[in-house]
C-alpha cells in the first residue's frame, strides 16, 4: 500500500544543489531586471510545473481541472512576482502557498467537498490481466481511503505524494514545523495502513 502512495515521489536528496540553483533563478525572476525576467520565470515554470500539477491533481481528481488550476497558479505567481521576498521563504514555499489558496478557492466556488481520485495508469510493459486487475482494484481502494480523509489530511497526502514536497517545505506552506508535519504524516500513513489491512 505504501508503494501506491509513493507513486512518483522518489525525491532526490540533492536538494542543496537544487536549492542553490533555485535561489539564483528566483533572484533573476523576481528582480527588477525585466529583460531576463521572462526567461528566468519560464525556467522556474519548467522546474515546478510537474509538482504543482500533481498537487492539483491529487486535490481535485480531474486532470483537465488540474491543468487549468496549474496555469492559473503560475499566472498568479507571475503577476505577484515582485511581492516575493526570497529572504522570507523559498520560491517553492511561496508558489505552493499560492497553489493551496487557489485550490481552496476552487472548492469554495463549487461548494464541493475535497476529494482525491487516483489515475489508473497502466505500467509498461503490459502485465497480465490478473496483475492489472489487482492494481486497478488497489488504486480504487486507496483512492476511497484517501477520499474518506479530512480535507487537511488529503492536503498533506497531496503535498507529500502528489507534489513531492519535503516535510520542511510542507511545514513552511502550512506554518508548521518539519517535525510536526513528519509526525502528522507518520500518523496518517499508519492510519491508512490499518484501514487498508482491515479492508482485506
Amino acid at each position: 500500500m505504501y508503494r501506491l502512495l509513493v507513486l512518483q515521489t522518489e525525491l532526490t536528496e540533492s536538494h542543496l544543489g537544487e536549492a542553490m540553483r533555485d535561489h539564483l533563478i528566483v533572484a533573476k525572476a523576481t528582480s527588477h531586471v525585466t529583460e531576463s525576467e521572462e526567461d528566468a520565470f519560464a525556467q522556474l515554470y519548467r522546474e515546478h510545473t510537474h509538482a504543482v500539477f500533481n498537487y492539483c491533481l491529487y486535490r481535485v481528481g480531474d486532470a483537465m481541472v488540474a491543468e487549468d488550476l496549474t496555469a492559473d497558479i503560475f499566472e498568479r505567481a507571475w503577476r505577484s512576482r515582485r511581492r516575493f521576498d526570497r529572504r522570507r521563504a523559498q520560491f517553492s514555499t511561496w508558489l505552493f502557498s499560492i497553489a493551496r489558496r487557489r485550490v481552496i478557492d476552487w472548492y469554495r466556488s463549487r461548494g464541493r467537498r475535497r476529494t482525491v481520485e487516483l489515475d489508473e495508469e497502466v505500467p509498461s510493459p503490459q502485465p497480465g490481466p490478473d496483475t492489472l486487475t489487482a492494481k486497478v482494484e488497489d488504486q480504487r481502494r486507496l483512492g476511497q481511503l484517501i477520499r474518506d480523509l479530512t480535507p487537511h489530511d488529503q492536503e498533506l497526502i497531496a503535498m507529500k505524494y502528489g507534489a513531492g514536497l519535503t516535510n520542511g517545505q510542507i511545514g513552511e506552506v502550512l506554518g508548521k514545523s518539519s517535525t510536526a508535519v513528519g509526525s502528522e504524516l507518520h500518523r496518517l500513513i499508519r492510519k491508512l495502513r490499518l484501514q487498508w489491512e482491515d479492508a482485506l
